[in-house]
């Protein structure tokens, strides 16, 4: 992913397409999402996207929303 700034991100699956999460995965990579980690039962895939590439991720099929991944910390 040469020089462009790289996102971390958290995509919700929407819940008529949790079943056929997979499917979504592989969308989702075809747009340019490195997946990391997939949590089928909550609909959750968690990954990596260059910036000029997160837009598009929005339009692929059964995806609810992307949010950019960011860090929390407990007080």
């Amino acid at each position: 992913m040469s020089d462009e700034q790289v996102q971390r991100i958290i995509v919700t699956v929407d819940d008529q397409n949790i079943s056929v999460i997979q499917s979504v995965v592989t969308a989702l990579e075809s747009a340019g999402m490195k997946v990391e980690q997939v949590l089928a039962i909550t609909g959750i895939i968690t990954g990596e996207v260059s910036q000029s590439k997160l837009e598009g991720l929005k339009s692929v099929p059964g995806v609810a929303s992307v949010e950019i991944d960011r860090e929390m910390q407990a007080i």
